[in-house]
């Protein structure tokens, strides 16, 4: 073979091992896409006041397999474990309020017999005549046990959001700080489905994000308002 000839052959072997790094490159490149989100954790009351998330974490988390199987188990331990509890709530609210519909009949016939209702309120809360105590202890014994029962359907509850929240920052891949203003913003995120979560304590109320999502290339953005809340499974 002339040295021409396999001078030629070399050019040829590194044209393509170069065709094929560039498209090693090329795939990589598209298979690794990466977008940006960003937007603002806020909730409106009815009046119009507007309350800001300053300060607090927003979360991602990639739906893995590990993910999802971990989160499925926990949300059917909480609900074999608050069904019951729930049923329970019913039945005592449901008696507790049997025990006042009585005790407010009794409070109106007595009225019809000219005694103002406050003095036989007070009367029949002191009153040592046959069934008029009884009726006000049941109204007390009876609400007592409902507050037992909502007391406890509210620990189980706070018992699985504090696993539900290990849970899903244990598999956040991304956890940044809003500013001051609400405003959060996440860079470098691959692309596909994902969940953004996030929880805003209040003083009356508690707001929690759990929100499917699926990222793009490039920027987008992702607001976390009231009306996109409590997209959340712990609820009785």
């Amino acid at each position: 073979m002339s040295c021409r000839a396999r001078t030629g052959k070399r050019r040829r072997v590194v044209v393509a091992a170069a065709g094929a790094a560039l498209a090693t490159v090329l795939v990589s490149s598209g298979c690794s896409r990466t977008g940006a989100l960003s937007g603002d954790v806020s909730v409106s009351t009815p009046s119009g006041e507007v309350t800001r998330g300053a300060r607090m974490s927003v979360y991602l988390i990639p739906p893995s397999v590990a993910f999802e199987r971990e989160w499925a188990e926990m949300i059917a331990g909480f609900r074999q474990e608050v069904a019951p509890a729930a049923e329970a709530q019913k039945a005592a609210e449901h008696q507790a309020e049997e025990a006042r519909l009585k005790w407010d009949r009794a409070v109106a016939a007595r009225g019809k017999d000219g005694t103002r209702r406050g003095q036989w309120t007070l009367s029949l809360r002191n009153t040592t005549a046959a069934g008029s105590q009884g009726l006000w202890r049941n109204v007390r014994a009876t609400e007592g046990v409902a507050f037992q029962a909502r007391k406890r359907v509210w620990e189980i509850v706070r018992k699985h959001e504090g696993q539900a929240d290990a849970l899903l920052t244990k598999h956040a891949t991304e956890r940044v700080q809003t500013d001051e203003t609400g405003h959060y913003v996440i860079v470098k995120v691959p692309t596909g489905k994902a969940y953004l979560y996030a929880r805003l304590p209040e003083k009356k109320e508690d707001f929690v994000w759990f929100v499917p999502i699926e990222i793009q290339a490039g920027t987008q953005r992702a607001d976390l308002a009231r009306d996109n809340q409590r997209n959340w499974p712990l609820v009785p």
